[in-house]
């Protein structure tokens, strides 16, 4: 009997082991795919994957709703994303990461590596991302 609670209780830890792990490869695929949104400009699966109340911290400080990022996008050339680590709580993940995006703004063309977070919630199966923050990371 014991050994049957036992097997029980490992089967049960490992289910939850692999379902998180697959959770985390879901949300990171999310985060690389909205960064190829943002090169390729596809501004439909950017307004689906940011919630429609989503705050967003820009690099510079400034506070921008989707629909501000949304209009910002022609001026992105790429973005890329790296070294990305998933914490989930429940329905709701962190992710930080590295976020490397060339583009153009009033100054010129202009290449940035940003710090970011990204804060999603699972909404009817789907992670979408509710918050986000870049800080500028100093380039020598």
């Amino acid at each position: 009997m014991k050994q049957a609670l036992l097997i029980i209780a490992i089967a049960c830890t490992s289910h939850a082991a692999f379902s998180q792990n697959d959770e985390k490869a879901n949300i990171l695929a999310v985060e690389r795919s909205t960064a190829d949104a943002f090169t390729k400009h596809n501004a439909v699966y950017i307004n689906s994957i940011f919630t429609d109340d989503a705050t967003i911290i820009t690099p510079k400080g400034d506070l921008v709703n989707k629909q501000q990022l949304i209009q910002y996008l022609p001026n992105i050339n790429s973005v890329v994303v790296s070294d990305m680590q998933v914490k989930i709580k429940g329905v709701i993940a962190i992710v930080t990461g590295m976020q490397t995006e060339t583009g153009k703004n009033e100054a010129g063309v202009y290449t940035g590596k940003y710090r970011f977070t990204d804060v999603m919630e699972k909404v009817k199966g789907q992670w979408l991302i509710t918050a986000s923050q870049a800080t500028s990371v100093d380039q020598e």
